[in-house]
């Protein structure tokens, strides 16, 4: 009869293998937690509905196996290390899965077959008095690491516990003469590090076998400095041995208190850069490692980093995420990018949605939904906003036509648009872009004007949704009133995931059809066989699971991130204000009634002095606070210049002016104190330099 309760004592992670057949046998299950790196196993245990102790509390640990009673105890894997104390008190219907081989200095059992050359490795299920009752073999890969031959082996113990559910008789053997050949103790030792004089096969040997993330790779020494190094793949070793060794030279690491900043906005030591891996295979020294997974711009000993924006991902992320690998469906079209198209309809009001991989790819969807497709369709766009918006009209096809914006909201204005169409009969329609999470001040007035004109109207609320408008004394979502709104969700976003986006409306058929755009284009109503063949040429732009799953976590923090936001405004409204150095200072306007989410806190800076000259300054003298500039106005770009180009004196006197300061929801109010500060030194330091000329 097979056995039906069963205690899983979880070694690693990698046990957790072992639980869907369980589940699928529907097994009463009592998961135990006997190693440091058994928090997946955990997880796992929870959603398929078994219980979980860990065997840190001995006493808990035996209390929990004496009231569940079970018919059998494993414990998976058996790596040669001590097993825990409460298994080998667990009475004789105890077995444990073994996997590869003990090899002295080594510190997994999988270094032992990859070292060795051996064609396969062992996997075996042994009885309490350390009898093999089953064992099978996996193959060992010319190229598996230690990691990939664990996987290897999670899969084979998944398999053998299977069968020890009915019983030692349901075991496969092996072979007498192949175990015991397979057995055999080795009277090898593993090496400490790389060997110089080795050949390539045997360093990339050693290097696969050390490779067991997230322990330690493989190290090799410069015998000149005796500075060891990280080799985790051959790109690595034949850098070491080009750069390191026949150079006799390596670049030092930067002293700074910063790591490196590779974002493309973002500052270091006070110079906007846009950085690239110039040496991607060089390794790691050993003595690096603390700083071996550092984000960009991170704070290293040294004051924290006051960031322009951070997302605030929320506490499911990891258990979405989890959940999403489980399934084991990590593409598109999931639940979990149903659930956050879901979420981005509600926040924008909206009746549709369609997630996609970025804000500008929404944009594209937009306007190929809209019908943009040809030169001589031209559309409005903000002289001031991100090129993106710019750029998906002309990917799909149109021309994008700047126009300025009001000094208030800084979306477009009212008057700007009706310039824009009194000089221009080629119009189709106008993209109105919040700035900065504040609601555009003309958007309802630009609506009615569309309207009359039979324009349709895309709102570009990639910072903005979250706001509301205040109609006619009701609150309106940000993006619920335009024929087609896109939004960003990249990681610095109101939500963020890393990079997406969705396109949303209340027209259904018009979501569908830019959804269509977004997926390649395929053939509509021809049946499962034709399913790679197309009626246009579109884009495969939609949004992958895992990081819908970030995103719903994400989304279901928004309420807090608004909160945060709003604060870290009135926070900079507060020290504005009791600072007189300050007091020419302006700040956006969000119009009355509007409620704004204020993604962004950007300070014009008094007639006289420079946005850049300031900005700059305050980076050199404080490079813990990042800054950014204004948009360069569209108008201004000469891939977006035309005949039909407008002035656009507001949207170059913001650039010329304007210094976005740090709104990061993380940040608290003795951190806004200190931007202030850091303002007012840096404009005094810039009208003295000033004055010296």
């Amino acid at each position: 009869m097979a056995a039906s309760r069963i205690v899983l004592f979880a070694q690693d992670d990698d046990a957790a293998e072992c639980l869907a057949p369980l589940s699928a046998r529907n097994c009463r299950v009592l998961g135990v937690g006997a190693g440091s790196a058994t928090s997946i196993f955990a997880r796992r245990c929870v959603e398929l509905g078994f219980g979980f102790a860990s065997a840190l509390e001995d006493d808990v640990v035996s209390g929990a196996l004496a009231s569940f009673k079970p018919e059998l105890t494993v414990c998976v894997p058996d790596d040669g290390k001590e097993l825990p104390k409460a298994f080998q008190a667990a009475g004789d219907k105890r077995y444990s899965i073994r996997v590869g081989q003990q090899l002295k200095g080594a510190s997994w059992p999988e270094f032992a077959p990859i070292w060795l050359q051996q064609a396969t490795s062992r996997v075996s299920v042994v009885n309490a008095s350390g009898t093999e009752v089953g064992a099978t073999e996996v193959p060992v890969g010319k190229d598996d690491s230690s990691l990939s031959l664990r996987a290897k082996h999670a899969l084979a113990a998944a398999k053998l516990l299977d069968s020890l559910i009915q019983g030692e008789g349901s075991l496969p053997k092996l072979p007498e003469a192949v175990a015991s050949a397979s057995s055999s103790a080795s009277s090898k030792e593993a090496p400490k590090m790389i060997g110089l004089d080795w050949d390539e096969d045997t360093v990339d040997r050693f290097v696969r076998a050390s490779l067991f993330p997230p322990h330690d790779p493989a190290v090799v020494e410069d015998p000149a400095k005796k500075e060891t190094y990280f080799i985790e793949n051959m790109e690595q070793y034949q850098e070491f041995r080009l750069k390191v060794l026949e150079e006799g030279k390596k670049k030092e690491s930067s002293s700074t208190t910063y790591a490196a900043d590779t974002h493309w906005y973002s500052n270091v030591g006070g110079s906007i850069v846009k950085m690239g891996d110039s040496d991607i295979h060089m390794p790691i020294r050993t003595a690096d490692k603390k700083h071996k997974a550092v984000i960009p711009g991170a704070a290293m000993g040294a004051r924290k980093k006051l960031r322009m924006n951070e997302p605030l991902i929320g506490p499911n992320a990891e258990r979405y995420c989890s959940s999403a690998l489980a399934s084991g469906w990590i593409g598109v079209e999931g639940p979990y990018v149903k659930q956050f198209e879901k979420h981005l309809a509600r926040i924008c009001g909206c009746a549709a949605a369609c997630a996609v991989q970025s804000g500008t790819a929404a944009l594209y969807g937009a306007m190929k939904a809209l019908g943009v497709s040809d030169p001589s369709h031209h559309v409005l766009v903000p002289a001031f906003t991100c090129a993106a918006c710019a750029d998906a009209i002309v990917h799909a096809g149109g021309r994008p036509i700047p126009i300025d914006c009001d000094l208030d909201s800084y979306g477009i204005s009212l008057e700007a648009v009706k310039a824009g169409l009194a000089a221009n009969k080629n119009i189709v329609g106008v993209v109105v872009a919040p700035c900065y999470g504040v609601p555009a001040r003309d958007f309802s007035a630009i609506q009615a004007l569309c309207k009359e004109k039979g324009l349709w109207i895309c709102e570009d609320a990639c910072e903005s949704y979250g706001a509301s408008c205040n109609v006619q004394g009701f609150k309106v979502p940000v993006g619920s009133m335009a024929t087609l709104t896109v939004v960003s969700t990249r990681s610095e976003k109101m939500i963020g995931v890393g990079e997406g986006g969705a396109i949303l409306g209340n027209d259904v058929t018009l979501v569908a059809r830019a959804k269509w755009w977004c997926s390649r284009a395929p053939c509509r109503g021809v049946g499962l066989w034709r399913v790679y063949e197309h009626d246009a040429v579109g884009q495969n732009f939609r949004l992958p699971e895992m990081l819908a799953a970030v995103g719903c976590a994400a989304a279901e923090m928004l309420p807090v991130m608004i909160e945060r936001k709003r604060a870290i405004h009135s926070w900079y409204e507060k020290g504005f204000a009791a600072r007189p150095e300050l007091q020419g200072v302006k700040m956006q306007l969000a119009s009355e009634g509007d409620e704004a989410v204020w993604w962004i806190n950007a300070a014009l800076m008094p007639e006289g002095l420079g946005g850049e000259e300031v900005g700059m300054q305050l980076m050199k003298t404080f490079p813990d606070i990042e800054i950014r500039p204004g948009f360069y106005p569209l108008g201004k770009m000469a891939i977006f210049q035309s005949s039909w180009s407008l002035a656009c004196p507001n949207a170059e006197l913001l650039y010329s002016r304007l210094v976005c300061l740090p709104s990061s929801n993380q940040l608290q109010e003795e951190d806004i104190e200190r931007v202030c500060d850091a303002l007012v030194d840096a404009m005094s330091t810039v009208k003295k330099s000033t004055a010296a000329a």
